[in-house]
């Protein structure tokens, strides 16, 4: 709205003195900036070409559209930041919960990756996990070595094999596990366990379970009690 009032060759308007423009344009004129700005356009119009009526009360008009289209976004953003209040506050509810989640890939923001876990269902004397990127590229092979039967959390500093860090999105996992006579251990990506904690650094509630998993709330897939709890 503001650039078309200050255009020198607005319709409406005609030439603009320099003396008409506030010395500290804003990003956004409000209502008495606005207003100031019309009236000392227009005690310095041509009076052999006085403004056309209708182009007046259509940009008068405009204003107000968007005026009122400036409040509902604030508005909008008040709503947003009492969702996401409210989803933090459920988040920490979990505290005590037994959960299950659902491991399903993990998400880099170009600094830090969210956390996965996948569960053995037996020993497993080796272990590797394969980060894929959305085609299905293989872009980091990381080798875990030996781990117990029972969840498993998944790590991930968001680089490549050659050390380097790879773009913003989501990417996928597969796990493989071999027991000390290379029989394949079978690895569900289901995790069940209490959450202990729930942090908030990573800019999303994030669970932490008492089997050491990690997995963002999004991946949760039930809730229950305490076991004798009601």
């Amino acid at each position: 709205m503001s650039t078309t009032i200050q255009n020198t060759t607005s319709p409406l308007f005609g030439s603009t003195e320099a003396s008409a423009t506030p010395a500290a344009p804003k990003s956004a004129l409000d209502q008495n900036a606005f207003m100031k700005l019309l009236i000392a356009q227009l005690s310095h119009q041509d009076p052999l070409q006085p403004q056309d009526g209708s182009a007046f009360v259509a940009q008068l008009a405009q204003f107000s559209a968007v005026e009122q289209a400036q409040a509902q976004t604030q508005k909008l953003d008040l709503l947003s930041q009492q969702l996401a209040s409210i989803g933090s506050n459920d988040a920490v509810n979990l505290v005590g919960k037994t959960v299950s989640i659902q491991a399903k890939s993990i998400a880099f923001d170009g600094v830090t990756a969210t956390g996965a876990s996948v569960t053995l269902s037996a020993p497993a004397a080796k272990v590797s996990v394969q980060i894929q990127d959305a085609s299905g590229n293989v872009v980091r092979t990381i080798q875990l070595g030996s781990r117990p039967a029972g969840a498993m959390p998944i790590a991930w500093d968001g680089r490549d094999d050659n050390g380097q860090i790879v773009p913003k999105g989501a990417y996928g996992f597969a796990v493989t596990a071999t027991d000390g006579v290379g029989a394949t251990v079978p690895v569900s990506q289901q995790v069940t366990g209490t959450v202990t904690k729930v942090s908030f650094d990573k800019g999303y509630p994030e669970m932490l379970l008492n089997t050491g998993a990690t997995a963002p709330i999004s991946d949760l897939i039930s809730v229950g009690s305490l076991p004798g709890l009601p």
